[in-house]
């Protein structure tokens, strides 16, 4: 079972792995998938990648839903890399565009890197809580605390953060689909119109994402919470009384 936030309900070891353990090993494994440069090395990340999502048990879905919704971003960074990466031994040209090798071989790199990062990113959403992924930031930066750096600020950052992106998602594609309802289809029209469309939905976006941050911060104040004085974790067994 999936929970709003990205939360996966299961049982593997990913999930009883602590949340700074895990955001210290996103990193790593980030780091390696941006110095993996030649075919075999790339290989090597990505079948570390997919090993890791078998043992995650979400799902393989559940672990390339955000990459999915990524395509057409990743198609057009394909795109751009193999018509303007090089101009050297060009299978076509058009203009200023020059259809490489080089360039598609770029290309690849890059929508590789970016979709493994995407998915070891969203590993780490569907087998960590947002509290436990909260408390795993504050761990991280409490030496930088001691140095004066609002490191409850961004632990705080964090979790809102995760909570909060799903939501806004779910209401974007409800206003695409009331925008489809009163239009008619939007992938219908050309591409002028396609794009004048999506930038109209910003301003409802941006209007819901503030109007839900000033509900969160008036919350906040009625509870009394402070920066200073954050509210306790949960006990580590609490979550788990209610699965």
């Amino acid at each position: 079972m999936r929970s709003p936030s990205g939360y996966v309900w299961a049982d593997s070891p990913l999930h009883r792995m602590g949340a700074a353990l895990k955001l210290v090993g996103l990193l790593a494994c980030a780091l390696l998938v941006v110095l993996a440069t030649t075919p075999l090395e790339l290989l090597a990340v990505s079948a570390g990648s997919c090993a890791l999502v078998a043992a995650s048990r979400v799902g393989w879905r559940a672990a390339g839903r955000a990459a999915w919704g990524l395509r057409w971003f990743l198609l057009m960074v394909l795109a751009m890399n193999a018509l303007f990466f090089s101009d050297a031994a060009p299978l076509i040209s058009l203009g200023p565009a020059h259809l490489t090798l080089a360039g598609l071989a770029q290309g690849a790199r890059v929508v590789v890197r970016t979709l493994l990062v995407v998915v070891l990113g969203t590993l780490l959403t569907a087998t960590t809580r947002p509290q436990e992924l909260v408390g795993g930031v504050r761990r991280l930066l409490r030496p930088l605390g001691r140095l004066g750096l609002p490191a409850e600020a961004a632990a705080l950052a964090v979790g809102v953060t995760v909570q909060f992106v799903p939501t806004l998602l779910r209401e974007s594609r409800q206003l695409m689909r009331a925008q489809e309802i009163r239009c008619g289809g939007v992938a219908s029209h050309g591409i002028v119109r396609r794009a004048v469309s999506y930038v109209r939905l910003l301003v409802p976006i941006f209007v819901s994402a503030m109007r839900r941050a000033d509900e969160l911060s008036c919350a906040m104040e009625a509870r009394g919470y402070r920066i200073d004085r954050p509210r306790a974790a949960a006990p580590a067994g609490e979550g788990k009384r209610h699965q």
